[in-house]
C-alpha cells in the first residue's frame, strides 16, 4: 500500500484517491525563457516516477502540467534580448519536450499555456470578486483577501490569515504574507496577442495562473499537487487559497514537494550561471538514462548535491549494474533451487521501498542486490528470462535501468 509524505498535514499518509482507480495529478511545469536545467529535471523526473508507479499499480493518471510562456520573467528576458516572446518560448519548450523524451518521461495528458488562458483567469477573478474573497484597488489591480481563507498558511506550517497589508510582488516569505495580487493590467507586446481578456490586455500574476488552469483542466478538487520545494510557499499556498475559495473544499488531497538539486553546495540557478544542462551531461558521456539514475539516487525529500565527482561515482555504480544485467542475460546454467526465493524477496523489497514514500534509492539497492545475487547462481536460461522480466517490471516505474 503506497504511503506518501503529505506537505499539507506534515506527515506520511496512506494514499487513497478521491475516485477509486483514477488519480488527478497537477504538476508545476517550466517557465520557458531558457532551457530547463538539471535542477528543474530532478523535479520533473520524480513527478514522472510517481506517475509511472501509480500506473504500474493500475491507476489511470490524469496528469496536467502547465507551461509558463508569459510572466514577468519572460517579459524581462524579451526586453533584455530583443527576441520575440513567441520565438523564445516555443524554442525553449521544444528543448524541454526533447529533454523529457530523452529522460524517458511520459508526457502529461495536457500542457495548458499561460498565454492561452487569460479568459479563464479573468473568470476566476470575477468569481472571487463576487464571493467577496477578492477586492480591486484604484489602479485596476485585484487582490485576494487572505482573511477570507482561514487556513491560509497551512502549507507553510504557520497561521497567516490574520496578516495585514497587500503584497504586490510575487515572491515573498511567510513573514511578509498579506493580501496577494491576482490580477493586473498588462502592456501590449509587439507581435504578441497573448493574454487578451474581456477587460483588455492582462499580465496575470503567477498567483492566479495554476489555480485557474488546473481547475479548468481537472476540476475543483484533485488528488496530488506536486512541484519543487521552493513552490510550497507562496505559490502553492496561494493556488490552494484561490481554488479553495472557489469551491469551498480543500483543493488537493495531497501535496508533494521535491527538494532542490544543488551544485557544489549551492542552488543551481540560471541567475547564478551555474546550471548544468542535459546536453552538458551527454557531452561528458552521461546518457539520459544514467542522468535519470543520478537524479533518482537521493530521496526526493532530501537535497541532492551534484558534483562531477558524485556523478562519476554514480556512473561507476551504473556500469557495475549494467555488467551484472549483461551476465544475467548470458546465464545458461543448470538452474538453482534458491532462485524462486530470491525472486520473491526482490519483488517484495522493491514494492516495500516504493510504497514507503516513493523510496527509489532503496528500490534500486534492492535491484542491485538481486542482480548480483543472481550472478552468483548457476541460473538456467529460463530462470534468467524470468529475472529479466522482473527487472523490466521494475523499470516501468524507474525508467532508468540499463536493460538494453
Amino acid at each position: 500500500m503506497l504511503k506518501i509524505y503529505n506537505s499539507l498535514n506534515k506527515r506520511v499518509e496512506t494514499f487513497s484517491p478521491l475516485a477509486a482507480k483514477e488519480v488527478k495529478l497537477y504538476t508545476c511545469g517550466p517557465t520557458v525563457y531558457s532551457r530547463p536545467h538539471l535542477g528543474n529535471y530532478r523535479t520533473y523526473i520524480w513527478e514522472d516516477t510517481l506517475k509511472r508507479y501509480l500506473l504500474s499499480k493500475g491507476y489511470r493518471v490524469r496528469h496536467v502540467m502547465n507551461v509558463t510562456d508569459f510572466d514577468n520573467t519572460i517579459i524581462r528576458a524579451v526586453k533584455k534580448t530583443g527576441v520575440p516572446r513567441e520565438k523564445m518560448t516555443s524554442e525553449n519548450e521544444r528543448f524541454f519536450r526533447q529533454d523529457l523524451d530523452k529522460l524517458r518521461a511520459i508526457p502529461a495528458e495536457k500542457y495548458p499555456h499561460v498565454s492561452m488562458h487569460a479568459k479563464e483567469m479573468a473568470s476566476v477573478v470575477k468569481r472571487l470578486l463576487a464571493k467577496k474573497a477578492a477586492y480591486p484597488d484604484e489602479s485596476g489591480r485585484v487582490f485576494f483577501d487572505i482573511s477570507k481563507f482561514p487556513s491560509y498558511g497551512k502549507l507553510a506550517g504557520k497561521k497567516l490569515s490574520g496578516a495585514k497589508g497587500k503584497v504586490t510582488w510575487e515572491e515573498y516569505k511567510p513573514r511578509k504574507a498579506g493580501d496577494f495580487l491576482i490580477w493586473q493590467p498588462g502592456e501590449k507586446m509587439r507581435g504578441c496577442r497573448c493574454c487578451e481578456s474581456e477587460s483588455g490586455t492582462a499580465q496575470p500574476p503567477w498567483n492566479i495562473q495554476c489555480a485557474a488552469m488546473s481547475t479548468n483542466a481537472l476540476g475543483g478538487q484533485i488528488d496530488i499537487a506536486m512541484g519543487g520545494y521552493d513552490n510550497l510557499f507562496n505559490h502553492h499556498e496561494n493556488t490552494r487559497a484561490i481554488a479553495g475559495a472557489l469551491s469551498g473544499k480543500e483543493y488537493s488531497k495531497y501535496w508533494m514537494h521535491i527538494r532542490h538539486l544543488i551544485i557544489n553546495g549551492k542552488k543551481m540557478s540560471k541567475r547564478k550561471g551555474n546550471v548544468v544542462l542535459l546536453p552538458d551531461m551527454e557531452r561528458r558521456g552521461y546518457s539520459p538514462a544514467l542522468t535519470r539514475f543520478i537524479l533518482l539516487s537521493v530521496h526526493y525529500r532530501r537535497m541532492l548535491d551534484f558534483t562531477w565527482a558524485y556523478a562519476k561515482k554514480m556512473k561507476e555504480r551504473y556500469s557495475k549494474l549494467a555488467k551484472g544485467i549483461l551476465l544475467l542475460k548470458k546465464a545458461d546454467g543448470n538452474g538453482s533451487p534458491r532462485f524462486e526465493k530470491l525472486l520473491a524477496r526482490a519483488e517484495k523489497d522493491f514494492l516495500l521501498a516504493m510504497d514507503s514514500d516513493l523510496n527509489a534509492p532503496k528500490a534500486v539497492a534492492a535491484i542491485e542486490k538481486f542482480v548480483f545475487a543472481c550472478n552468483r547462481l548457476p541460473l538456467s536460461k529460463k530462470q534468467s528470462l524470468v529475472a529479466l522480466a522482473l527487472l523490466k517490471k521494475f523499470d516501468t516505474a524507474l525508467a532508468c535501468l540499463p536493460l538494453d
